[in-house]
């Protein structure tokens, strides 16, 4: 089992992408039609998100964040391999997808880790 220790500023710069991801897709959901209990539910993850990237934006260590923000890191990366995967398209040359697989393997590995 890997540690926490082996977490790089690369992996840190692939947590706050996929919070800033996920946060993007959130904004773009809030701009539509939601009933309030939806609406309310998403704005309360993106409070949550926005103060974990925050936090890693303030000082980029895995270690400055505790178990439940931890998590939540850890939900940032999973809603960002479902956008990935939603936007994996056959209109995607082949760096594009490379890219986009690299990333997705990065967030893969990183909630592994954060969920280990």
């Amino acid at each position: 089992m890997k540690s926490m220790a082996t977490i790089t500023e690369k992996d840190i710069e692939t947590i706050k992408m996929s919070l800033n991801d996920s946060l993007s897709d959130m904004n773009m959901e809030l701009r539509g039609e939601l009933k309030d209990k939806k609406r309310n539910e998403v704005l309360s993850y993106k409070n949550k998100y926005m103060k974990v990237l925050e936090k890693l934006n303030r000082n980029p260590s895995v270690y400055a964040l505790g178990e439940y923000e931890l998590d939540i890191a850890a939900g940032g990366l999973n809603d960002a391999i479902e956008l990935l995967d939603e936007n994996l398209t056959d209109d995607l040359d082949e760096q594009e997808k490379g890219d986009i697989l690299a990333y997705r393997n990065d967030c893969l590995r990183l909630v592994e880790l954060l969920s280990g």
